[in-house]
Parts: structure tokens; sequence; C-alpha cells
């Protein structure tokens, strides 16, 4: 770590011990602080692109480059991960987000690995707004699918089944992530709203709850949890997808835990 990160660092550390705990940093609270401090998650645009309505989220300025606070990232994060433990667990569906460079690698493979719908290429207006219209072009995706891995597509011309494939590859890329999302989300993650103001603009619309990682150019009033960061570089989205991947693990627990116990009563009921 570079002396001038190392700097900040003491600083973001500083202050999170004073905002967030009237007691002393436990090392384990020290060592989460340190991991966003040495993934840049502190790491703001520059001052003269900052949204006012980021001011209680900076720390302070360096080099005309905005500190985000850490003791405000670390509550937002906390605030987060309840509201999307508590939807998922109530028996809610979760869509994350990134379209752009830095996260849309991440966005892909954290969905791939939990099983839930995610966006990684390009939001169609009306994934959430007209859901309906939108589940009806994936039912009849996934069966276009179905039909060539069958081989009902056979009976047709070559050309004909060269133009299938191509729709296809078409459609893999606008509806891989969300083949299972079918009802409409409870909750949408959004790894940076700079880059994804439409799916935001959608969950608000719809009365979806919407989660994001804000960086200190963007309106935090734009979504219902903004979570202040650095949100254009992709180490510091790996290190906050294991928040969200912690919390939708543990929603998907509690559900099942729940679902146990209901199963469980119904058949001593039954008995």
């Amino acid at each position: 770590m570079d002396t001038e990160t190392k700097n900040i660092g003491d600083i973001a550390t500083e202050a999170a011990e004073a905002a967030v705990l009237e007691t002393p940093l436990t090392p384990e609270e020290r060592a989460e602080i340190q991991s966003l401090i040495d993934a840049g998650v502190f790491y703001g645009q520059s001052h003269a692109r900052t949204n006012p309505k980021m001011s209680p989220y900076i720390l302070t300025s360096k080099g005309g480059v905005e500190i985000i606070d850490l003791a405000e990232t670390l509550r937002a994060l906390k605030n987060a991960t309840e509201v999307i433990r508590t939807k998922l667990a109530s028996g809610g569906e979760v869509i994350i987000v990134d379209t752009t460079p830095a996260g849309k690698s991440i966005v892909r493979a954290l969905g791939e690995k939990l099983g839930v719908s995610y966006v990684a290429e390009r939001w169609l207006g009306g994934t959430i707004t007209n859901f309906k219209t939108i589940s009806e072009r994936v039912r009849y995706f996934k069966k276009l699918k179905a039909d060539a891995e069958s081989g009902a597509l056979d009976k047709y011309t070559k050309k004909e089944r060269v133009d299938f494939n191509r729709e296809i590859g078409k459609l893999t890329k606008f509806f891989s992530g969300i083949e299972s999302m079918d009802k409409l989300p409870a909750v949408v993650v959004i790894f940076g709203l700079g880059g994804n103001m439409t799916p935001a603009l959608e969950a608000r619309k719809s009365g979806v709850t919407s989660i994001a990682f804000v960086n200190t150019a963007s309106d935090p009033d734009e979504v219902d949890c903004p979570i202040p960061a650095n949100d254009r570089n992709p180490r510091s989205l790996e290190l906050l997808a294991t928040y969200v991947e912690k919390a939708i693990l543990e929603g998907k627990a509690e559900k099942a835990k729940l679902a146990a116990v209901v199963a469980e009563k119904s058949e001593k009921n039954n008995g």
C-alpha cells in the first residue's frame, strides 16, 4: 500500500471508529474496514463532478478526488444486506444488475453462482415496468431453445434453421440471466447507479425496492438504499459483491428453513 493510500485509509478508519461505534473497533471490524480500503472502495470521482446530495457521504477531498466516508458505506451495507436477506426470506426474488465494463462480469458470475436473476448486457426497457410482455418473450426464448436442443427445428430448411439459431443467439444475450424470473422481483441490486439508471427508474415506478452502489457524481435519492462506494473499479465491486452474496445466501437459507417448518407442521396435522 502506498503512503498516500495508507494516510487516507487511516483517516477513513478513524472516521468509521468515531461514527459507527461508541467503543473501539474490534480486530474483525478493523479488518473489514481495511479490506474496503485495500479494494479502493473509498475513492469517489472528481470534486468538480460531485452531486450535492452526496455531500453527507463524503469524508474529504484529496488531489481533486472525493474520498467516500467508509463509516457511511458500512452503515449502508448493513442496512442494504438486511433488506436483501429479509426480502428473500419472505419469498421474494432478487435481480442484480450492471451493464458497465466494471461490473458486468461480476454480476454475471454472481448470478450464475447463486442461481438468481441478473442483467449483465443490455437492460431491456420494461423488464420491470412491463413484466408481462417481457415474460412472454422469455417463454418464447425458452421454447425456441428447447426446440433446438430436442431436434424439433430439424424439419425446417437449412436457411430457416440458421435464422432460428441467429435469433436464439440474440435472445440469449438479452434473456439468459432472467430465464428463471417468473414473478416481479422484490428487490433490485444495482452495481453502479451511474451507468444503470433505467432499472432504478423502473423499480421506483413499479414499487420495487432498489439498492445501488452510488459514486459521488450520482444522485442517491434515485434509489431506496444507496450505498456510497467506488462503482468504477472491478476490485471494489468484487469485494462489495461478497456482501450481496452473503445476504442472498442467508435469505435463501431462512426461506428454506421456514418452508421445512411449514412442511413439518402440515405433515403432523395431516397425520
